[in-house]
Order: structure tokens, then sequence, then C-alpha cells
């Protein structure tokens, strides 16, 4: 039985981290894509188009429920929104700055969803949370002020871009919160997948018929691309972030994959060349150690709380 447990640790945590490295090559492989000639909105529709067929191919295989409550199905509306808003937005940063920063940016959505759930009373206030949502903040304003980034027109295209990385958290709260609803949780995470990805690809859809844009890469290098994306990047990184949650738990498989943007960083180094700055990396490391402290295990302590 330790055996089987400690097997299920490890297989766990690979999982997780799967997810991270999945995740976490994002924005090299969405760079990569942009420079063979690929548009945003193309790239966003056939990503979702893609991982969606490959998701409801898995729920139709495995015969998983997909039908909703009409609570649910109210709930889920909301965590589309969310989902969508955070992916336009952070794709909008990418025009503006590099996708291991934005990156950077969007997780400061943890110390978010902290500060809303002690402002509303749903978590008591503790002062590793409070500290936790201060080093996140602190570490976006270390970017963002950096005086070699700010002054000038880089400056000016570097803050536009980290406003929409910061609205993409803000979209990536509301899809937490839409997917922490009782009537969400109460339906298969895969389907609820399936949903979110079909309504992200109708929605850029009808984004690229209104802007003109081509709806499908048609070179096969983009084409490729566009399957790694879905695949890899969509498809495998919640097929394994529900198989880590399962073996090992919510609160450890969260705690792992803080490392996402630090492997976004080092994917952006390598594989598209992304420079970060000496102060965008203490800045980088204040958000991580936020996410790190928003995810730790609370200790049954009555002097934790203020």
């Amino acid at each position: 039985m330790k055996n089987d447990s400690r097997n299920n640790r490890i297989l766990g945590a690979a999982a997780v981290t799967a997810t991270s490295v999945c995740y976490g090559l994002v924005p090299s492989f969405s760079f990569i894509a942009f420079g063979m000639g690929v548009e945003t909105g193309t790239l966003l529709f056939n990503k979702f188009l893609y991982a969606a067929v490959i998701m409801w191919a898995f729920l139709l295989i495995r015969k998983i429920r997909v039908r909703f409550s009409r609570r649910a199905a109210l709930t889920m509306a909301v965590a589309c929104f969310g989902y969508i808003f955070m992916s336009t937005t952070l794709y909008i940063s990418f025009d503006y700055i590099s996708g291991s920063l934005a990156t950077i940016v969007s997780f400061t959505f943890p110390a978010m969803i902290v500060a809303i759930e002690m402002i509303t009373g749903r978590e008591p206030v503790r002062a590793a949370k409070i500290l936790a949502a201060v080093l996140s903040f602190g570490g976006l304003l270390l970017i963002v002020w950096s005086p070699d980034t700010v002054s000038g027109e880089g400056g000016s295209r570097m803050l536009v871009g980290v406003f929409f990385a910061f609205l993409a958290a803000v979209g990536y709260v509301i899809y937490i919160f839409g997917l922490d609803a009782k009537s969400v949780r109460e339906e298969n995470s895969f389907a609820v997948a399936g949903y979110v990805m079909s309504s992200a690809a109708a929605v850029n859809f009808i984004r690229c018929l209104i802007s003109g844009t081509p709806l499908f890469a048609t070179e096969p290098r983009q084409i490729g691309m566009m399957l790694l994306l879905s695949v890899i990047c969509v498809f495998l990184a919640i097929l394994c972030y529900a198989i880590g949650v399962r073996l090992i738990g919510p609160g450890n498989a969260a705690l792992i994959n803080t490392m996402e943007p630090v492997l976004a960083c080092i994917f952006g180094y390598f594989l598209v060349g992304d420079q970060l700055t000496g102060r965008m990396m203490i800045g980088a490391a204040l958000v991580v150690s936020a996410v790190l402290l928003t995810n730790l295990p609370e200790r049954k302590s009555s002097g934790a709380d203020f």
C-alpha cells in the first residue's frame, strides 16, 4: 500500500509538471506561429477548434455525460466569458511584450483571487495571504516601472502590453470563480473543458469573419504548429492536470503548477530569444513567490489569523 501511495504521488507530480511544461510552451509556440505568418485570430480559432474536436472525441469514446443542469449552464456561461476574455487580452499583450513577460504578469491572478476572497469574507484574513498579495503586485510594479523599459516609445508599448496581460489575469479570475461554483464543480471537468474550448472557438470564428482574417492556417508547417498548440498546450495540459489533481489533490497540484511562468521564461529564452532585464527577473521571482505562498497548505493555528 505504501508503494502504491508513493507511486501515485510520483505519477501525480509528474502529470502536473507535464501540465506546467505544456502551458509554459504556449507563448513560445504562439510566437513561432506568428513568425510563420499566422494571424492572431486564425491561431486562436484553429487552436481551440482542433482542441475542442479532440476533447469531444475523447468524451464520446469515454461515454462521459455532457448534459448540464440549467443552473450549471448559466454559471458555465460566466466561466466561458472569463476564459475568452483572458485568452483574447493575453494574445493582445503579445503584440507589445514578450510571451514570457506576459505570462509573468498574468500570474498575478492567484493574488487577486486571494484578495477578493479575504475582502468578501470567503477566506479568513491571514498574514501569509496578505504577504502573497503584496509580493505579487509589488513584483508587477517592479516590472512595469523599471527605468530600462518605461522610457520612450518602447516603454509606452510595454505599459500597454502589461495592461492587457493584467486584464488577462482579471479574465482568469472570472474564469476560476465560474468553475468554482458548486453547480459547475458537480459536473465532469473534461465536459466543462469541452464547452469552454467550443465557446472560445465559436467567438474566434466570428472574430475572423468580422475582421476578414483567414479562418485556417494553410501551409503545412503552420498547420503543424496549430496542432502542436491544440494537442500539447490545450488537450494534454488539461488531461494531465486532471490526472494530477486526482492523484495528489488540488492543493499540491496548484503548488507544482507555479513552475509555469518560470518555464515560460526558459522556453522563451531558448526558443524565441526573449530577453529579460534584472529588474524583470526580480519582479518575476516576487510573483512566483506570491503564487507559492498562495498555494501553501494552511497550518491549523489560531495565531495565523488576524
